[in-house]
């Protein structure tokens, strides 16, 4: 992990301007549902993309500090890791995934904490549910699980200043605003953001 990255543990939050404009491309039924943020940091953005729905929200935190301020604004936190949380398959109709950016090294390869996140939680999701992953764009470790098991893929750019990667992190010119014009085929930008959603198993 960067200098940056380990001051902060690997914590780059959605800024609350970016969660609100993910929150206007998006339509929730009227009747409860689940949604769940597996990184949900203090929870201000899980809050801002899900307020006004008629949700149970549900969070993971690492940081004790962070997992106490999430409890206060959704309905269950476990102060924990992640991958020590397992939701049942197909719980969940929504997901916010923004995993820390950084590797995981293992016994022997290393691997995209964003990919390891990805690959632990997309079961969570009903068939038919939506996947908002956060994620520098220059990562190239998720698109096999999104093509297997996502349709209707929106990729966009995220502009404000705080989705600026740190120095090293990947940056790129001035962004579009969300949804303006997809990011395919750039290979350095700043952060994207992706919705997806979740089709039948294979």
């Amino acid at each position: 992990m960067r200098i940056q990255g380990k001051l902060r543990l690997g914590y780059f939050p959605l800024p609350l301007e970016e969660a609100r404009r993910i929150r206007a491309h998006l339509r929730f039924p009227a009747s409860p549902f689940s949604a769940i943020d597996p990184c949900i940091g203090d929870g201000a953005a899980f809050l801002a993309i899900t307020g006004g729905a008629c949700a149970r929200r549900y969070g993971v935190e690492l940081d004790a500090h962070r997992a106490e301020q999430a409890a206060a604004v959704v309905d269950e936190v476990i102060h924990g890791h992640c991958f020590q949380v397992h939701c049942p398959v197909e719980s969940c109709e929504l997901a916010l995934l923004n995993p820390p950016y950084e590797w995981i090294s293992g016994e022997s390869r290393s691997e995209r904490t964003e990919r390891v996140f990805l690959a632990h939680t997309y079961r969570w999701l009903k068939v038919g549910g939506v996947l908002i992953l956060v994620v520098p764009a220059h990562v190239r470790e998720c698109p096999e699980i999104l093509a297997a098991h996502f349709k209707a893929i929106r990729l966009s750019r995220l502009t404000d200043p705080e989705s600026v990667l740190p120095p090293g992190g990947g940056l790129g010119r001035a962004a579009e605003p969300l949804g303006a014009r997809p990011i395919a085929g750039r290979r350095y930008c700043q952060t994207a953001g992706l919705v997806g959603k979740c089709r039948r198993r294979l």
